[in-house]
């Protein structure tokens, strides 16, 4: 059975959060905390955070930009906790971008980018590293460099030099950008071992041209164990791998070709998000979620979570625990995306990528909590989901609406995006905006938005947000009460009116209506012009637009004559030139072209017409190594070290270029 998620955001037009409807619910079974996500192809992609009753608790939409946000999730950052997220601009299978740090009161405190000569950071993975002290990120990188594919006739790529996304991975330290560690795909995995080739699915890149490189490794997910060492998933060759954090140099591998480590009772392919959970001398045991699919081919029936435990003895794992969608048909396939993060009580929070689904399960794999974002059939994602405690008191004041039907009673409607600790609200009513103030009553906080209904009209009113302990933490905005005119009051009850639709059968358009407006329900001006010209405006009865009106002399006084036009039939407040005479005309251009003369000539004599000059290390090169700026260049041409040798550094990995 669908239950819907009960948030409202009525009284908040400029919130545009996604509802919640659960298939599961079992909320005596469901650990406490908050859900973390940030759907994308929505409305308003951004962060957002929900309660278990699926009722937000923050928009973050908008917080940090316009652009697209992933994986929100609670970070421990200068010895508290912080809200980190990945925002930037969204690309077919990867992203261009950088990490946020939030504080509890939702200020971005720092943004945190890779480092080096190369592209931006990436959507895939953005983490506090573990056992640094928050003190260093994670961050994966999808470099693109020219590479020499023809060595394969696997790749299909033919007569010239080829294209290839290198999966990059940076530690970087927050408050330096210094890099800690460094890690680079092409040096240690040929691209000869990818389960994905050029041009096979929707994200793999043809490897052509620039615009279109073969990403044969995808990079998904970072994690580092307290030696050092770290946890590696590539989606594009299927295979889990450590990584010496000394070297680089893979340590194992599981799944893929060639893996050292063989799997007992499952088979994964073009997994997501490998986690550590433990490890000593002879066994680990790590979580990953296994799509089972590209979307283009399968491996398995349906996705999962997993915990796996891997004994070094024997050089075999096994899965120990699976996880899996309730669905009727057994589970859920998704084709990209997703995540498992492992709860305290051994359960698990598990996000369902492209289908924009989460769950909660028991450690027994029982699913308590299975809602979605978006309902099928939808274009609606999510990258990650997570569920961490969280304590917030946003710096912004609580939102007050009020509303009374027929001015015989009063309806609150209060809301404070991203607060998590109110639990009531008292409200205060007045004849003034300044009061006095009388106290009107109390209600416990309700979802997002709480209404209260008071027996008595007031023309002003403000609310006051209490925790559970009954401290003041915030005062609303004063609000004036909104009373429906006589012709809206029709379409109106006790708690709101109705939204306006277009009447059936009107056939009413838009473009054939006069333009008319009574000028007492314009608005004043608001000081965004500082010109008399455009301080009030008026109807042009001729071209049924609003124009601007002059005033001459008497501003202040309207216009007596509306229709008074010249012989061109212009209107005489648009002919403000009339007045200047022909002299007056060419002594002010005599005046202005000596004027520029003037300027030019200090312009010159102080250096600021200088010719371009590029840097050294920016000079291209023509098809034939030569210098483009030619024998005019003062520039000496300098070779880059590892760009233009053509060498490479690690066997089978052929001709590599920036």
């Amino acid at each position: 059975m669908l239950t819907k998620g009960c948030s409202s955001t009525d009284q908040r037009p400029d919130l545009h959060a996604p509802i919640i409807d659960f298939q599961v619910l079992k909320p005596e079974l469901v650990q406490p905390g908050y859900i973390f996500l940030a759907p994308y192809r929505n409305v308003d992609p951004g962060p957002y955070i929900y309660d278990n009753y699926g009722n937000l608790v923050w928009s973050g939409a908008g917080s940090s930009g316009p652009k697209t946000a992933h994986a929100p999730r609670v970070c421990t950052y200068q010895g508290s906790d912080h809200l980190c997220y990945f925002q930037g601009e969204q690309h077919q299978g990867f992203a261009r971008g950088h990490g946020v740090i939030m504080d509890q009161n939702y200020r971005i405190v720092k943004t945190v980018e890779s480092s080096g000569a190369g592209a931006s950071s990436d959507m895939h993975e953005y983490k506090m590293t573990p056992y640094s002290n928050g003190t260093t990120v994670l961050m994966t990188v999808y470099q693109p460099r020219q590479y020499d594919l023809t060595t394969n006739p696997r790749f299909n790529v033919y007569h010239g030099m080829g294209w290839i996304v290198e999966g990059v991975f940076q530690e970087v330290e927050i408050d330096t950008g210094k890099v800690v560690f460094e890690w680079r795909s092409l040096d240690h995995v040929d691209p000869g071992l990818s389960w994905t080739l050029p041009g096979t699915t929707d994200t793999s890149g043809d490897g052509l041209h620039e615009q279109s490189p073969w990403d044969y490794f995808h990079l998904n997910s970072i994690d580092k164990n307290i030696d050092g060492d770290y946890l590696i998933s590539a989606r594009h060759v299927s295979a889990i791998y450590k990584l010496s954090g000394k070297d680089g140099s893979i340590m194992w591998q599981m799944g893929g070709n060639a893996p050292t480590i063989n799997t007992t009772n499952f088979l994964f392919a073009y997994q997501h998000h490998a986690r550590w959970q433990s490890e000593n001398e002879t066994h680990s045991v790590i979580s990953f979620y296994d799509n089972g699919s590209n979307t283009f081919n399968t491996t398995n029936e349906f996705s999962h979570g997993w915990i796996i435990e891997i004994d070094h003895t024997t050089g075999q794992a096994t899965m120990v625990k699976e996880f899996s969608a309730p669905e009727p048909e057994g589970g859920l396939l998704s084709g990209s995306q997703g995540n498992m993060q492992v709860l305290p009580n051994g359960g698990a929070h598990i996000g369902w990528g492209e289908h924009s689904y989460f769950s909660e399960h028991l450690p027994d794999g029982e699913c308590v909590q299975y809602g979605i974002v978006a309902q099928r059939p939808s274009n609606v994602m999510i990258y990650r989901s997570n569920k961490y405690n969280w304590t917030a008191q946003p710096l912004t004041k609580p939102a007050l609406w009020t509303y009374s039907w027929m001015g015989e009673n009063l309806v609150s409607y209060v809301s404070w995006n991203g607060a998590t600790e109110v639990r009531s609200w008292n409200f205060y009513t007045g004849n003034s905006s300044n009061g006095p103030w009388t106290y009107a009553g109390n209600a416990s906080k309700s979802g997002f938005e709480t209404e209260y209904h008071s027996p008595a009209f007031a023309e002003w009113s403000y609310a006051e947000a209490f925790d559970g302990d009954g401290r003041a933490l915030e005062t609303s905005v004063i609000a004036r009460t909104f009373q429906p005119s006589e012709s809206l009051a029709q379409y109106c009850n006790e708690r709101g009116c109705d939204k306006s639709e277009k009447a059936e059968g009107d056939d009413h358009m838009e473009y054939e209506t006069e333009f008319e407006v009574n000028p007492k329900y314009l608005s004043p001006n608001r000081g965004f012009n500082t010109s008399h010209y455009f301080a009030d405006s008026v109807i042009d009865a001729n071209s049924s637009v609003l124009t601007p009106e002059y005033h001459g002399e008497g501003h202040g006084t309207p216009s007596t004559s509306s229709d008074s036009s010249d012989a061109d039939g212009k209107s005489e407040h648009h002919s403000r030139l009339s007045g200047i005479s022909p002299i007056g005309l060419i002594v002010g251009g005599i005046l202005l072209g000596f004027g520029v003369t003037i300027f030019g000539f200090f312009l010159y004599t102080h250096g600021a017409f200088k010719s371009f000059e590029p840097l050294a290390d920016k000079v291209s090169k023509n098809a034939f190594g030569s210098n483009i700026f030619g024998k005019y260049s003062r520039i000496e041409e300098k070779e880059m070290d590892g760009f233009e040798s053509g060498s490479s550094s690690s066997p089978g990995a052929g001709n590599r270029h920036a």
